[in-house]
């Protein structure tokens, strides 16, 4: 078994484009290795900011060998009269690199039949490697050489061994070798490796992790030493040390110190400059806030004093520029910045914030009304709702927007508003507020721009969602469900759509539809499909999903999916309702009828009550007769008249299934 080592060097990688280098090399590795029929133990990628790659284990040396069979011209055409080989078969086998002695007869035909040698993996990758590499994609790729080559970056060196030595290739220009290099600000020096262990040794001596989770590791235990030291809880934000381990090959901490007077601050305004400004740390005695704070540099021979000198005076400046924002924000109610709302625009065509806000008053309203919401916490959710987007104009949140929703809550509380109200404004912006006043007002604001966007235009295609609509559409679903309101979205969207004096484009409520099916088909694809209709009522279709995940593997309801699927299949395509029952002249349609008559107002009412368990344990009671309707009853008679009575009835019956989603295409189980 063998091992392969590659790694290209490159210029600081842009951090949104790791993950996707990463997901690429994996993926065009495997597959190589599949279509190359090697096996192998481990395939492990890594990247750090100056370098990505990745390595093999346990590594199958050569292909195995294997015999083809192919057809040839058949005997007519293959051979002469006098059975001597034609120049048709002559051609075949010169193409073929094949002589007489390969050939095989089978079923009239000539056939070939040979031995091809397995190819060895190392003349393998030195062919292929170069085109993974040159085949990667990027967002913003760098382009250089007179514009010949595009990649990530401009890479600087590739290491490539196989076994201990170098296998060469070459890629943009650069010759590969056997070796790599340390950290920029240790050694200048190529270093040489020789194999896996040795990179992974040689490269942490001069301070390279390659390996991501082990730089988050180094992260978590330097930090889980200062908090001993310092007798201080750091806020170990899992994103943030992300984005410390791709800006960093050897993550160092250091800790500093920001004037205290600062502390005055709101918390989250602190957190923000420190954390996005600066891509530190915070720290606390218990639940309070401290003047220190964590960072980590790669600088692993610079001077820490230097540095953290140099951190404090940026962190100062930034929660300077703060608190002068703040205090100016102060000087005057939230509610006033409402007035600037009216020069900011939401969308061309949609008008400005202000106009936004007004809609979202209104669809508040609208749904408060639907959901009989009393007086009073009627009365603060649209206050809310007015004051829901006053903070994006004040000068805090022009300059750190990460903040908008959070520092309009904390000017509700500063200017006395209703507890509800300041935390609602900031509540409408997570995907499950914890306030109605929340709720309601997230409800109303994804509504109006989901449906604003489709009628200008403004819809997803493919990956691309620049308004964010798929998410804000799976949103509207999670609190439908969440706080259970049997709310008519279809009639939400219709309401919507008047206030901006525009038609529902069809295609929207496609859209909600297949969001809907995908919002459940993680719990099971099948019951997904047949609930999408009810986007419209979601909570609806929510308790519909939990009835038949109860129900849908018990044998009896599967024997009735099987019979509902005739009478769905044989009526589908009929769109009249009228029957007879006077007609009806066997005794097995007599009986469903009369099974159907009974059942019907008890499924109605279950429905009605939304106890959908209830409502499919009536429509099981139905399956012996619908088997016993099928057995004796052909429904499509020559007869018009009787053809056209059945065809009726069983629409109806159809019908009375559908009140529980397209039960049709439920997968069935049994033969």
């Amino acid at each position: 078994m063998a091992e392969y080592l590659f790694e290209i060097g490159v210029e600081e990688l842009p951090t949104t484009e790791v993950d996707k280098i990463v997901v690429q090399v994996k993926e065009k590795v495997e597959n190589l290795l599949k279509t190359e029929n090697l096996y192998f133990g481990e395939l492990k990628t890594f990247f750090a900011p100056r370098r990505f790659g990745f390595f093999i284990k346990d590594l199958q040396e050569k292909q195995e060998n294997k015999v083809i069979e192919k057809r040839g011209p058949s005997l007519k055409i293959a051979y002469d009269e006098n059975m001597h080989p034609t120049k048709a078969l002559q051609g075949f086998l010169a193409s073929n690199g094949a002589t007489l002695e390969n050939v095989i007869q089978k079923d009239n035909y000539v056939f070939i039949k040979k031995q091809i040698e397995g190819k060895y993996s190392k003349e393998i990758f030195r062919e292929k490697i170069p085109q993974i590499i040159g085949s990667l994609s990027f967002k913003k790729p760098m382009r250089w050489g007179n514009g010949v080559y595009s990649f990530v970056r401009i890479p600087h060196w590739i290491l490539s061994i196989y076994n201990g030595e170098p296998l060469e290739f070459e890629i943009f220009g650069i010759k590969s070798s056997n070796k790599t290099y340390a950290h920029r600000f240790v050694k200048d020096e190529p270093i040489e490796i020789k194999s896996i262990d040795d990179y992974v040794l040689k490269l942490k001596e001069f301070k390279v992790i390659p390996f991501e989770e082990e730089r988050v590791k180094f992260v978590k235990t330097q930090i889980e030493e200062f908090e001993k030291t310092k007798e201080l809880v750091v806020e170990k934000d899992e994103e943030l040390i992300e984005e410390v381990i791709t800006l960093t090959e050897y993550p160092g901490i250091l800790d500093g110190t920001f004037y205290e007077k600062y502390l005055a601050l709101p918390e989250e305004l602190i957190t923000v400059t420190i954390k996005h400004h600066q891509r530190s740390f915070t720290t606390y005695v218990g639940d309070k806030i401290t003047n220190k704070f964590v960072s980590f540099i790669d600088s692993p021979t610079g001077d820490i004093n230097k540095i953290r000198k140099g951190y404090e005076r940026v962190i100062n400046a930034r929660l300077e520029d703060a608190r002068y924002y703040y205090e100016k924000d102060l000087k005057v109610p939230l509610e006033s910045f409402n007035k600037k709302l009216k020069e900011i625009i939401f969308q061309k065509e949609l008008g400005t914030l202000m106009d936004k806000v007004e809609r979202i008053k209104k669809i508040s309203e609208f749904i408060c009304e639907k959901l009989k919401i009393n007086y009073s916490d009627k009365v603060r959710i649209l206050r809310t709702a007015e004051l829901c987007k006053a903070d994006i104009a004040s000068n805090v949140v022009y300059e750190f927007p990460e903040l908008q929703g959070i520092m309009g809550r904390i000017y509700a509380v500063k200017d006395n508003e209703d507890q509800s109200v300041a935390l609602g404004i900031e509540d409408h912006y997570k995907d499950v507020p914890q306030l109605i006043t929340g709720a309601v007002v997230a409800l109303a604001d994804r509504i109006d721009t989901i449906v604003g966007s489709f009628a200008v235009g403004n819809v997803p295609t493919g990956s691309k969602d620049p308004f964010g609509l798929r998410k804000k559409t799976d949103t509207i679903f999670k609190i439908v469900s969440e706080y259970r309101w049997n709310i008519n979205l279809e009639e939400t969207i219709e309401f919507s759509a008047k206030l901006i004096d525009k038609k529902i484009p069809e295609d929207l409520k496609q859209f909600f539809e297949s969001r809907y099916e995908l919002f459940y088909s993680n719990i099971r694809y099948d019951i997904a499909r047949a609930v999408k209709s009810y986007w419209r009522k979601p909570y609806e279709g929510k308790l519909i999903v939990e009835a038949l995940i109860k129900i849908v593997d018990q044998e009896e309801f599967q024997h009735l999916l099987i019979g509902f699927e005739r009478v769905h299949n044989i009526s589908k395509k009929f769109d009249k309702f009228e029957f007879d029952p006077t007609k009806f002249l066997e005794k097995e349609e007599k009986l469903l009828f009369n099974k159907y008559i009974e059942i019907k107002p008890k499924v109605l009412k279950a429905v009605e009550e939304l106890n959908f368990e209830e409502a499919l344990q009536h429509l099981i009671s139905l399956r012996p007769y619908i088997d016993s309707y099928f057995d004796k009853v052909f429904v499509m008679t020559k007869q018009d008249d009787i053809r056209m009575n059945r065809l009726g009835f069983l629409k109806n019956l159809d019908n009375l299934f559908f009140l529980l989603g397209n039960l049709s295409v439920i997968e069935k189980k049994l033969n």
